[in-house]
C-alpha cells in the first residue's frame, strides 16, 4: 500500500526539510492548525475560559481508562491503509460550538431571520473546525463579542408578542403567569440540549421576574434577559458530553441519552436538538444503537441535514484556503469575490445533490461532468446558462470537456495556487491530506521561497522538476508534485489553459504507480485508490467525534467502511450508520 511505502520517506522528509529551499506553502489539514479570520462570513462558536470552569468542571479525559497499555496493535482491515496513530485519544468532553453550529442554533432557537454577526473565529485542526473546537477557548475580547451578538439576537426575538410567539411555546402575559416557567423550561431545554434542573429553572425565572417587574419594563423584556442569560451560559456555548461508566459494557464511558441527543443534533443538523429528539432522550431511548438509528432515519429527511453536509463539504473542499485566495487582478481580471463565493457554492451543491437527491456513489464525484453554476461561474467555465434570476442551475458539461470530476472544480484549483502561478505542490498536498488521509510534514520555519533554479521562461513543472533534483527536497515534493502536475491544465484561478509560459502543458503524473496524463485520469486514479473510501469515512468520523481517529478505533472504522461500501458508497447512509456505531456512542474506543 502507498502509505506503508511512504513511512520511511516521510521520516526522511521531516528530518531533512531544513536543507530544502522549496516552500510548500499554505496549510490545510494533515495536523496543521489555522484560524478563520473574523468577518470571513463564518460565525464562530466559543466560550470564555471562565465559562469552561463552570460547565461541569473536570474533563472526561481524567476519567478515561486507556484501552490497553503500551503500543496498540496495528490496525487491520480496510482502515489499515490509513496508518492510524497507536495512541489513546485525549478527550475533554466539552465541544465549543463551531461557527456553523452557533449560527444554526441561534436560527433554530430564535427564528431564521434572527440577526447574526461574526464572533471569535474557529480554529481548524486536521482540516476540521470540530477538532479545533475540542481544544480551544475564547479570548476575553471574544466574550464581549458574544454578549453583543446575543444581545442583538434576543432583542429581535422578543421585540413584541408576535416575535416571541415564534420562539416560545406560549407568551407569558405577566410575571406571575404560569406560562413564564413553561417558556423558560422549554426554551432552556432546547438550548442546553437537556432538561433544566430545578435550580436552573428557578434562576432564570427569577431573573425574568426581577427584570420584568421593574419600572418601565415588561414580562417580554424579562423573558428576553432570561433567554440572553441561557444563551450566554457555557451549557449552550459548549456541548457538554462527558459520558458515564457503563457496567454492561465493561466499564467503558458511555454517553447518556441526552448527550446522544446533543451529538445527533450536532452531527446531522449542526445545531440543537428538536423536541422529538429531546423527548426520546427523556425516555432514555437513545441509550441503544437501535434507538439512535431510529432518530437518525427521521432526522436525515429533515431539511436541516443539508446544513450539516454543507459544513462538512466546506471543510473537505477547504473553504478556508479558498476564502483566503488572492489572485493578481492584472493577470486574472475575471477573479472576483463573487466568483470565489460561487465556486464554494458549486462544490456544496454537488455534494448535497449527490447525497440527498441522486443518492449516488461518492466515488462518482471524481468522474462526473455534472455540476452547478450561476451566471458568473457559467461564463468562467464557458458553459451555457439558461436560468432566470441569476441563481444556480444544474448543468451537464459538454462532451469532451477537460473539466472532469470534482478535482477540476474552481474551488479546489483556486484554493491551492498562488497569486500569479499554479502550485503543483499545494494541489498535490491537498489531495494527499484531505482525500487520501496522508500527512505531509510542514516545512520548518524560515525556509526561503523557491529560488530561480530553472532557465527563464520555464514552466512551473520544469521549475519543480529542477527543485526535486535535490534529494532533501525530493523526499517531500515527490509525494505531492506528481499529483499536482495532473492539474496543470488549469491556471491559478481554475481557468482552463493549454500552455504555460508559451510552452505546451505536460499534465502527466503518477499515483501509487498508476500513470495519468490529465485531470480526468488523475480523478480516475484517486477514484480507484485504496485510500479514498477509508479516508472519507475517517474524515466523517473525525468531524463527528471532534478528534483524530487512532488505532483503537480500528474495529469501529472498519465496520463503518464495510457498511458504507455495502450501501453503494452513499453518504446519507454513512451518516445514519455513524450514529449507531460504538465509536459514536462511547467516549473511549475499544
Amino acid at each position: 500500500m502507498r502509505l506503508s511505502v511512504r513511512i520511511g520517506t516521510l521520516a526522511l522528509c521531516g528530518a531533512s526539510a531544513v536543507a530544502c529551499t522549496g516552500q510548500i506553502g499554505g496549510s490545510n489539514g494533515g495536523g496543521s492548525a489555522t484560524t478563520t479570520p473574523e468577518g470571513s462570513g463564518s460565525f464562530g462558536g466559543s466560550a470564555s475560559g471562565t465559562a469552561v470552569g463552570s460547565a461541569g468542571g473536570s474533563t472526561a479525559g481524567s476519567a478515561v481508562t486507556t484501552a490497553g497499555s503500551g503500543a496498540a496493535a496495528a490496525a487491520t482491515g480496510p482502515v489499515a491503509v490509513l496508518g492510524l496513530a497507536p495512541t489513546a485519544p485525549a478527550t475533554t468532553g466539552l465541544h465549543k460550538l463551531t461557527a456553523w453550529e452557533f449560527a444554526n442554533s441561534l436560527q433554530d432557537l430564535l427564528g431564521s431571520a434572527v440577526p447574526l454577526a461574526p464572533v471569535e473565529a474557529d480554529t481548524i485542526i486536521n482540516g476540521f473546525a470540530t477538532v479545533g473546537a475540542t481544544t480551544v477557548s475564547v479570548s476575553p475580547a471574544g466574550v464581549g463579542t458574544y454578549d453583543t451578538v446575543l444581545g442583538n439576537a434576543t432583542a429581535f426575538a422578543f421585540a413584541d408578542a408576535p416575535h416571541a410567539a415564534a420562539v416560545l411555546p406560549c407568551v407569558p402575559q405577566s410575571t406571575t403567569d404560569a406560562c413564564l416557567t413553561q417558556a423558560v423550561n422549554e426554551f432552556g431545554r432546547r438550548a442546553f440540549r437537556r432538561a433544566l434542573s430545578s435550580d436552573e429553572t428557578t434562576l432564570f425565572v427569577n431573573l425574568a421576574t426581577t427584570i420584568g417587574t421593574q419600572s418601565g419594563s415588561s414580562v417580554l423584556t424579562g423573558m428576553r434577559y432570561a433567554a440572553w442569560a441561557i444563551l450566554e451560559s457555557p451549557q449552550f456555548l459548549y456541548r457538554v458530553e462527558l459520558g458515564a461508566p457503563s457496567a454492561a459494557d465493561g466499564g467503558r464511558l458511555k454517553y447518556s441519552s441526552y448527550e446522544m441527543a446533543s451529538r445527533l443534533a450536532a452531527t446531522l443538523w449542526a445545531s440543537v436538538p428538536d423536541d422529538m429528539l429531546l423527548d426520546a432522550a427523556a425516555q432514555d431511548s437513545l441509550s441503544t444503537a437501535s434507538g439512535a438509528l431510529t432518530q437518525a432515519q427521521r432526522m436525515i429527511t429533515d431539511a436541516r441535514v443539508h446544513r450539516s453536509l454543507v459544513e462538512f463539504s466546506d471543510q473537505l473542499f477547504d473553504y478556508f484556503n479558498l476564502g483566503q485566495a488572492q489572485k493578481d487582478p492584472t493577470m486574472y481580471p475575471a477573479w472576483t469575490p463573487t466568483l470565489q463565493a460561487a465556486m464554494l457554492t458549486e462544490v456544496e451543491l454537488r455534494m448535497d445533490d449527490l447525497a440527498f437527491t441522486q443518492k449516488g456513489d461518492f466515488l462518482s464525484l471524481f468522474s462526473s461532468t455534472t455540476t452547478f453554476v450561476n451566471q458568473e461561474l457559467a461564463k468562467f467555465y464557458g458553459v451555457s446558462y439558461t436560468a432566470t434570476g441569476g441563481g444556480f442551475q444544474r448543468v451537464d458539461l459538454p462532451t469532451g470537456t477537460p473539466r472532469v470530476g470534482i478535482l477540476a472544480s474552481g474551488a479546489i484549483l483556486a484554493a491551492h495556487a498562488h497569486a500569479q502561478l499554479t502550485s503543483p505542490t499545494l494541489r498535490g498536498k491537498y489531495i494527499d491530506n484531505m482525500l487520501l488521509c496522508e500527512t505531509i510534514p510542514q516545512p520548518p520555519p524560515g525556509v526561503p521561497p523557491l529560488p530561480s533554479i530553472a532557465p527563464p521562461g520555464s514552466t512551473v513543472r520544469q521549475v519543480m522538476v529542477e527543485h526535486r533534483a535535490s534529494p532533501t527536497c525530493a523526499s517531500c515534493h515527490s509525494l505531492m508534485d506528481p499529483l499536482g502536475f495532473g492539474m496543470e491544465n488549469f491556471d491559478s484561478t481554475g481557468q482552463y489553459r493549454t500552455t504555460d509560459n508559451s510552452q505546451p502543458i505536460d499534465a502527466s503524473g503518477t499515483l501509487d504507480g498508476v500513470a495519468f496524463d490529465n485531470i480526468a485520469q488523475l480523478g480516475t486514479a484517486v477514484q480507484k485508490n485504496a485510500h479514498t473510501l477509508p479516508c472519507l469515512v475517517s474524515n466523517v468520523y473525525e468531524n463527528a467525534l471532534g478528534r483524530s481517529p487512532v488505532a483503537q478505533d480500528d474495529t469501529d472504522l472498519n465496520q463503518l467502511i464495510g457498511q458504507f461500501t455495502s450501501s453503494g458508497n452513499h453518504i446519507d447512509q454513512l451518516l445514519i450508520q455513524l450514529v449507531g456505531n460504538d465509536g459514536f456512542r462511547f467516549v473511549t474506543p475499544m
